[in-house]
């Protein structure tokens, strides 16, 4: 049986639910001292007189400024984005901070109920206000142990650099002032900086983890090394979900280095010293094992089986107005069909687990460190609270890494042997362990009226729930409706007067899990691709016919006009060139990209990509751009060839040979432009995916005259 993490209510996630989201609160929660992870620290020496403001802040006395972190790095610049929100307020030299990773504590999750999760690009978004608190409040008591020591008040002193100022040219350094700092109370209500007097935020500066990682010194969850530890690895069932009827591993435990082979609820462990020892053994065990529930299935039955589910009824999600008006106008429909995804990260799965007397310690890259908590603890009957989390570097994350399989193995084989044990999975192990984007099928149709205006807009889409197979019941409306199925679908900022959206919970039982963007990933592909038909049904430009669907939406309306101008859209182009637009919004951002394409010796080409967004705040722009980049990748890697197809109930395939991604001389040129926007920050490591996929989709429309509705290109 597959094992799942345990489910948590909806009343304990509503309130990370609003976080995940961009609802926030203000208050500081932190305590002080903090038990944060910690092999620096002044905490460890009694005679450093450091200063310790929160569980995030702390200024050591030789003058170093350390942040402890609790969301996870993967990549994504989570790190150097929460110290620049702190820094900015605290007012200290850059080149002293240094960032630490935070162990599970509640301190470093959520405020309302302390849960750590990083994920929906919530990582900055969702720490907007209390991280710059942080910072302030630290500010506030230097500045007030200066003012007792100078006796004058404190309104009257500056602070930049790590120096606090006086108006007669007294100086004192952070280091000076924190053993008198930390006898202060932390004030509850820390006044922030107004947008002008800002110095960090909205500057480019240098990613605080690139030295450690391109040095070798930064610790990946396959880095990690603990006493008396084994190493193991998984022999998973060919077909999915498959159990282990009988396995004999005799000749694989007469290798000196393989410790032990045991049985779990996913497969067979073995155990050796080092990764490679137990890998080679594999072929070693004969296993028999029993029929998964997918056996003689192939992609022919589940695509058979999503055509069924539309044809059914399923849950509205939403809608307005009246179609019965409607069903003599000109109309175009549609079904489009895109595929199980993997998510292929750099870094296989890994987890390092140690169990024993009512506690554990677990180690490895995690976006998801509560959640690894109620995992580790049911399985090995312990309360969650005596786990603890420590979080290293993640090698990409893109959602796998808040699933909890690899987590569950480790620890039922930690059990099982009774020492400490690192699961390692090979490429081969992931990319066939379930666990992907779904698979989905949507029916779109939309009608224009007289005049050439989108009248109405008619989707139903099948695919199952995310949220039930994450076990995050939080993402799941009262009214039934999975979120993640219709996100990028409700809550469009095109004027259509008439619309209904429904989402039918077809679940043909093989394990999903979020994917970059998650349903923003595939959902305004469907979107983004019926607007452009509708345009040329209309005889309109695609542009000039988004522009009056967004009429009373100033912001969209913006980032539209501006890529017009980036791509030089009123300007033609090569007879052998198509050009595609398409407009997102996500993860509270704005995205629109132009894509240029052609065909060269009957393969498709992406030359360049104009992008222009809207996040809001940029905190580090150099990351925001970075972050469109990858994303931009990310997305065209899905569209020219990602897939995972089902033969007999097995994954057919296993390595980046079978699922490849984007090559670098595949690679186009990229424009990224950043407008500014409102005085908080939208997410951004997720919404430059959304709109490449379609905008691809219309160049290659307008360059061909073909309609995609199947990915990836060429299925």
């Amino acid at each position: 049986m597959m094992y799942q993490a345990p489910t948590l209510s909806r009343r304990q996630f509503l309130i990370s639910g609003a976080a995940l989201g961009g609802g926030l609160i203000v208050a500081l929660s932190a305590p002080r001292p903090s038990h944060a992870s910690s092999d620096h620290r002044s905490d460890t020496n009694p005679n450093a007189n450091g200063f310790r403001a929160s569980a995030y802040v702390e200024i050591v006395s030789d003058g170093r400024v350390i942040l402890t972190v609790g969301k996870s790095e993967m990549g994504q610049g989570t790190l150097t984005g929460i110290a620049q929100l702190i820094a900015d307020e605290l007012g200290c030299d850059w080149e002293t901070i240094e960032v630490v990773q935070a162990n599970s504590a509640p301190a470093f999750g959520f405020p309302f109920n302390g849960f750590m999760i990083t994920g929906g690009s919530s990582g900055l978004r969702s720490e907007w206000t209390r991280m710059r608190s942080m910072g302030a409040a630290a500010r506030m008591m230097l500045e007030q142990a200066a003012a007792d020591r100078w006796n004058i008040d404190a309104a009257t002193l500056s602070v930049n650099d790590g120096i606090v100022s006086a108006p007669d040219g007294r100086r004192a350094t952070f280091a000076d002032l924190a053993a008198d700092a930390s006898e202060l109370p932390v004030p509850e209500n820390p006044l922030l900086k107004s947008a002008d007097k800002r110095s960090v935020i909205g500057r480019s500066v240098r990613r605080l983890d690139t030295i450690q990682k391109i040095t070798g010194r930064a610790v990946f969850g396959i880095d990690v090394r603990v006493p008396d530890m084994v190493t193991a690895v998984v022999i998973s069932p060919p077909q999915l979900m498959a159990a282990v009827r009988s396995y004999h591993a005799d000749r694989a435990l007469q290798r000196p280095e393989v410790h032990d082979v045991v049985a779990i609820s996913t497969g067979v462990a073995i155990v050796a010293d080092h990764y490679w020892a137990a890998h080679s053994a594999r072929d070693d065990v004969d296993i028999d094992w029993e029929p998964g529930p997918f056996a003689g299935m192939g992609m022919d039955d589940l695509r058979e089986g999503y055509r069924k589910s539309l044809d059914r009824s399923g849950i509205i999600a939403e809608t307005a107005g009246d179609f019965a008006t409607f069903s003599n106008g000109r109309s175009i429909t549609r079904e489009f069909e895109q595929p199980y995804l993997a998510h292929a990260c750099m870094e296989p799965m890994n987890f390092t687990v140690s169990v024993g007397n009512g506690f554990a310690e677990v180690w490895g890259p995690t976006q998801a460190q509560s959640l690894v908590q109620n995992t580790v603890g049911e399985i090995a009957g312990i309360d969650p609270k005596n786990v603890t989390v420590h979080t290293t570097f993640l090698g990409g994350g893109f959602g796998r890494r808040s699933a909890q399989d690899f987590v569950a193995a480790a620890t039922e084989i930690a059990l099982a042997i009774g020492r400490p044990v690192q699961l390692v999975y090979s490429r081969e192990d992931d990319m066939r362990a379930g666990r992907y984007r779904s698979f989905n099928l949507t029916r779109a149709t939309g009608i224009l009226d007289d005049t050439g205006d989108l009248a109405a807009l008619d989707i139903k889409v099948a695919k199952p729930s995310v949220s039930k197979w994450s076990r995050l019941p939080f993402l799941i409306r009262d009214d039934g409706v999975d979120e993640q199925a219709v996100e990028g679908l409700v809550n469009l900022p095109y004027d259509i007067p008439n619309i209904r959206i429904e989402w039918v919970d077809h679940d043909p039982g093989l394990p999903v899990h979020f994917w970059r963007a998650v349903g923003s990933s595939h959902n305004p592909f469907v979107v983004e691709s019926l607007i452009d038909d509708l345009a040329d049904a209309a005889g309109q430009d695609p542009i000039v016919f988004r522009r009056r669907l967004l009429r009373n939406q100033p912001r969209h309306l913006a980032v539209l006009d501006r890529l017009a101008t980036e791509a030089g859209w009123s300007k033609p182009v090569e007879a052998n060139v198509g050009r595609g637009v398409a407009l997102v919004a996500s993860f509270e951002s704005i995205v629109g990209e132009v894509a240029e394409v052609r065909i060269v010796e009957g393969e498709l080409r992406v030359d360049k990509v104009t992008c222009v967004v809207d996040c809001g705040v940029a905190i580090n722009p150099g990351q925001v751009e970075a972050q469109m980049h990858s994303s931009i990748v990310f997305g065209l890697s899905a569209f020219l060839r990602g897939e995972i197809t089902i033969t007999d109930g097995e994954v057919e395939q296993s390595n980046f040979h079978d699922y490849e991604p984007l090559r670098l001389p595949e690679m186009p040129e990229i424009d990224v432009s950043i407008m500014e926007g409102a005085d908080e920050p939208g997410g951004v490591g997720e919404p430059g995916l959304p709109p490449l996929l379609p905008a691809v989709a219309n160049a290659v429309f307008d360059l061909t005259g073909e309609r995609i509705t199947r990915l990836p290109f060429g299925s």
